[in-house]
């Protein structure tokens, strides 16, 4: 009862007799994910050119003693911008990334960010002549609004950011394009009538295996675009692991010499099986077939314990 076929030699049930690994068409999504930055450079464009248009808007019909203090408010308004756009979308996205468990979202995201505020700080700190005589440059091509006519220095850095994530965010997407087909192409999946093996990484090596009598059900998923390219992801889970539920309540009760303060809390979680490319059988060809053969394996071992009860019953009844 441990999984094996008692008529095939162990060798051979240790050896992987389906071998497969995941195909380009069942990583569409992933590839997509990673031009995340380029997608963000679009949304930002976007963004400023809608925001300055209300400013715009807004600053029309203001008399002419209010527009005495549009010089002084113009540094203000080119900051706020230039933190929600691109800055606070950058930033917006590489969290929910990030909190979503999309590496390959988040990564590039971050790189282009990270990069870009780093030169601005050589460009602003550390090659101030530079940065001016590049400016003339910056100001008639076709890049993010750079208002470098100011002489605010936060103004100056954002400016200097703002430009830099466009092309770091086209050398993100392309190192991060590179990385996943990489990846992709560390990755081995291998069926034995022992179990399930699992190996790839690309910086890290990963190689684990999951016997057949530890899995209690096999889920297959396959999207609209997996039905088209003939892909899918096979999940093997446990038992008590598929759609089973948590739930965790909390009472808590705290406070000062004035003031006294309580909280209820209640969360629920539902547990389901991982689709990381290392868990699971993650974008495989023709996944129907897969799901046949791991059908047939995990229920060998119910097959065989139904033949030895019928055996003692058969004994049972001659004594």
């Amino acid at each position: 009862m441990d999984g094996s076929d008692p008529e095939v030699p162990a060798i051979v049930n240790k050896r992987p007799f389906l071998t497969t690994n995941p195909a380009p068409a069942g990583f569409i999504t992933k590839y997509i994910l990673c031009l995340t930055p380029l997608i963000l450079i679009l949304l930002s464009l976007i963004a400023i050119a809608i925001m300055y248009a209300i400013m715009d808007f807004v600053s029309q019909p203001l008399s002419g003693a209010m527009r005495m203090f549009l010089p002084d408010m113009s540094d203000v308004t080119a900051i706020t911008i230039l933190l929600i756009a691109p800055i606070g979308i950058f930033a917006f996205f590489a969290a929910t990334g990030w909190i979503l468990r999309f590496t390959e979202m988040w990564v590039g995201v971050v790189l282009s960010l990270g990069m870009s505020t780093v030169t601005g700080f050589v460009m602003v700190a550390w090659l101030p002549g530079l940065a001016l005589s590049l400016v003339g440059f910056l100001q008639s091509g076709p890049w993010i609004f750079i208002p470098f006519t100011s002489g605010n220095h936060v103004l100056y850095l954002l400016s200097w950011i703002s430009f830099f994530i466009q092309p770091y965010s086209v050398l993100s997407v392309l190192g991060i394009l590179a990385w996943t087909e990489e990846f992709r192409r560390s990755i081995r999946y291998g069926i034995s009538y022992e179990g399930v093996t699992i190996q790839g990484g690309v910086w890290m090596k990963q190689e684990h295996m999951i016997p057949h009598h530890q899995i209690g059900r096999v889920v297959m998923e396959q999207n609209l675009l997996g039905k088209i390219s003939h892909t899918g992801t096979i999940i093997p889970v446990g038992t008590t692991q598929w759609g089973t539920e948590t739930s965790i309540r909390g009472l808590g009760l705290g406070g000062q010499k004035d003031n006294i303060g309580v909280a209820l809390g209640f969360a629920k979680a539902r547990q389901e099986g991982s689709r990381r490319p290392l868990d699971c059988l993650y974008g495989i060809p023709e996944p129907e077939k897969v799901l046949a053969v791991f059908e047939t394996l995990i229920t060998r071992p119910a097959e065989r314990g139904e033949m030895q009860v019928t055996y003692l019953k058969k004994i049972y009844d001659k004594l």
